[in-house]
């Protein structure tokens, strides 16, 4: 098995040419030529970028549909590596019908999410979207009872509480983290929220208003948003995913395949659900996509979600590409977020609900750093080591600025 904890030995400017191509030529906006004479270190480069942008099912179908010629040792794995991910979200699916019989049973509405609706109902071929792991919604009071179900009946265990959801496990982690027997994650969801540091948007609403019961999967039925609201969560966990340097391939099939499957109806609906302030949190997931790919959106929709933006947000969309925002810069984000709250700040209200945020996190977003501290009585204490860890971290950056500029003298 490769290990694709290594990032690619190349060059960090071909890397980003590697992950900027494969966003074009995937969805077809650019010509076989792009790739048809890469080296076998790109076409490796392809791959790891593939493996941890939740593409490569795609690049093996793009591979295929082209009749491009990929290197014997790359191809092998592509092929390998494409086999288990299908089973996995088959694997994966089955196990989230199970999860809703049970909580049927126990009388918890729940609303499928992203992934766990996308695969089977918005993509022709269901196992060519990867399934990391299943996002459920459920009531807040029911939040004790999915526990119950979920540790007792049907043999996951806890992994961590956040702000906005319970996340369970079953099964071991494995080398490749797509194969079938893979660690199976289930995010159960008591609100839906993306938040950045104070700023942030609630979707809970807007899923329970928009959800209805639709034939699903092996038979079962399930309660899912309609294209519009499924569009909408889409595009804010994208624009998530993309301004914390998350961003996917992944992301542009999702939305290239919501956005070919809306119909006049859905659109209006749409525009009805983004408010003027909270068009910056849904604007920005068409806006990459559209960098790579023509969606086929009325352009009133578009213009108006472009009019309620800041002008930062909108010069950062025009200035960044995939390989900036994505596993594939080399420089890590990390600190207290400046310049995304500068990106998305609306007002000094805004700003000031950043700052409060950023030193002083809802405790439960402290999981993602301390899981066991969270759970004790002086969970408080995480506020002062992530805001060592952030002292430290500037330290370290600013005398790393302050060697490379005497190095350069």
């Amino acid at each position: 098995m490769k290990d694709y904890t290594l990032r690619p030995d190349l060059p960090h400017d071909k890397l980003a040419a590697v992950t900027n191509t494969l966003a074009h030529w995937l969805p077809g906006s650019a010509a076989d030529t792009a790739v048809a004479h890469w080296s076998l270190a790109e076409w490796e480069a392809a791959e790891w970028v593939v493996y941890w942008q939740n593409a490569l099912p795609w690049l093996v179908n793009r591979v295929r549909e082209a009749g491009i010629e990929v290197p014997e040792v790359v191809n092998g794995r592509l092929q390998t590596i494409n086999n288990a991910s299908r089973e996995r979200t088959k694997v994966m699916l089955d196990a989230c019908v199970e999860i809703l019989a049970a909580f049927q049973q126990a009388g918890i509405e729940t609303i499928l999410l992203k992934g766990a609706v996308l695969a089977p109902l918005i993509y022709q071929d269901p196992f060519q979207r990867p399934l990391a792991d299943l996002d459920l919604l459920i009531r807040p009071k029911d939040v004790a009872a999915s526990r119950e179900i979920m540790l007792n009946q049907l043999g996951y265990r806890y992994y961590s509480r956040s702000a906005e959801d319970e996340v369970f496990l079953r099964g071991e982690r494995k080398a490749n983290i797509w194969a079938p027997d893979n660690v199976h994650p289930v995010e159960v969801h008591f609100t839906l929220r993306e938040e950045y540091a104070g700023i942030g948007y609630e979707l809970a609403e807007a899923m329970w208003a928009e959800s209805v019961e639709r034939p699903y999967w092996q038979n079962a039925t399930a309660l899912t948003p309609n294209p519009a609201a499924l569009l909408l969560h889409v595009c804010a966990h994208t624009t998530s995913d993309w301004i914390i340097q998350r961003g996917r391939l992944m992301h542009i099939d999702d939305i290239c395949q919501l956005c070919a499957a809306m119909q006049p109806a859905d659109w209006q609906k749409f525009s009805q659900l983004v408010q003027p302030s909270t068009a910056r949190f849904i604007y920005p997931a068409l806006a990459f996509v559209g960098k790579y790919t023509q969606l086929d959106i009325p352009a009133s929709t578009l213009n108006s979600l472009r009019e309620d933006c800041p002008p930062t947000l909108l010069n950062w969309l025009s200035q960044t590409e995939l390989a900036e925002a994505s596993e594939s810069n080399p420089i890590s984000r990390s600190g207290i977020g400046l310049d995304i709250a500068r990106r998305l700040a609306r007002s000094r209200l805004d700003m000031g609900r950043f700052w409060l945020r950023s030193f002083f996190p809802r405790r439960y977003n402290l999981a993602k750093r301390y899981p066991k501290l969270v759970e004790t009585p002086v969970w408080w204490l995480g506020y002062l080591l992530i805001n060592l860890d952030r002292v430290q971290h500037m330290v370290r950056k600013f005398y790393r600025g302050g060697r490379g500029e005497r190095g350069g003298k």
